[in-house]
């Protein structure tokens, strides 16, 4: 006859931490459907400019990829505020667990959870914002170039179907941010003081595992913000041709490169300096 199962452990006074998948997933979103449905955008425009030039057209694309770069960073900044809560939190943990009162970490942690709960709600509105944003372009663009009878029927086509993509990538990235959000607001109702609902040794352990998994999972070493927004960009103005990204569905982005890697202006600069100096040397 089987014994009795355990009973799952229940945190009497310790909040446990949001989800691990909402940052990991949005990160995900971002390289496997926004980048690429950007690039499918720009292969389009770019494809109709070679028969239908226009400099406007082109000025006000360039321009939407600069703004859409810059709206990923927010993305950046509210892991970021995870990284900072978790770590608060685990502060406070562990001047409880060695009965000690710490109001310092446990106020800071709140303001930033609080600030990450803020921080969950303004995203949504960016998110809305580069979704419009694309759409305003998009009509734009079609305008300039159909002019004169021109055919754009192959972009419109084509950003057509790139732009219900990135509706329905929006809404579930909202979806997920509006979660977090409401994990933050009730991670906020975490007390001070334990009363008599003093945690177990066990509970301690459960939160530290917890709560050192989240921020982990919010760490800036764990994803690929900054070439997120690079590719987002584009490479109008390098004189190097853009890396080869490969996007796992992990949270861990690795990046490989079937290209040789960018080499910094300042790298090239000195190069053909120290270049120009050899030869003089031999010259002489």
């Amino acid at each position: 006859m089987a014994g009795p199962q355990p009973q799952p452990l229940v945190c009497v006074f310790f909040k446990l931490p949001p989800s691990l998948q909402s940052v990991p997933r949005i990160h995900e979103i971002a390289w496997t459907v926004f980048l690429p449905q950007l690039n499918r955008l720009n292969d389009a425009f770019q494809a109709v400019q070679t028969t239908h030039p226009s400099p406007e057209a082109q000025k006000i694309w360039s321009e939407a990829r600069q703004s859409a770069a810059k709206k990923m960073s927010r993305l950046q900044e509210l892991a970021f505020l995870n990284y900072d809560t978790a770590g608060n939190f685990l502060l406070f943990v562990k001047a409880s667990r060695l009965g000690r009162n710490n109001p310092e970490a446990y106020h800071t942690f709140l303001t930033r959870a609080h600030q990450a709960a803020k921080k969950s709600g303004s995203v949504q509105e960016v998110l809305l914002k580069f979704r419009e944003d694309i759409r305003i372009v998009v009509g734009q663009i079609t305008t300039l170039m159909s002019g004169n009878g021109k055919d754009v029927s192959s972009f419109t086509s084509e950003s057509s179907q790139s732009m219900l993509e990135l509706a329905t990538a929006v809404e579930e990235c909202n979806a997920i941010l509006e979660g977090h959000r409401e994990e933050l607001k009730e991670v906020q109702r975490q007390k001070l003081d334990e009363n008599d609902n003093h945690p177990s040794e066990e509970e301690f352990q459960m939160v530290e595992e917890k709560w050192q998994a989240f921020s982990n999972s919010a760490d800036a070493d764990e994803y690929k913000w900054h070439a997120l927004q690079r590719e987002i960009r584009g490479f109008e103005d390098d004189d190097e041709p853009p890396m080869t990204y490969n996007y796992p569905t992990t949270p861990a982005m690795h990046t490989n490169s079937s290209k040789r890697p960018r080499v910094p202006f300042w790298r090239k600069f000195f190069r053909r300096v120290s270049s120009c100096l050899s030869v003089k040397k031999f010259v002489r």
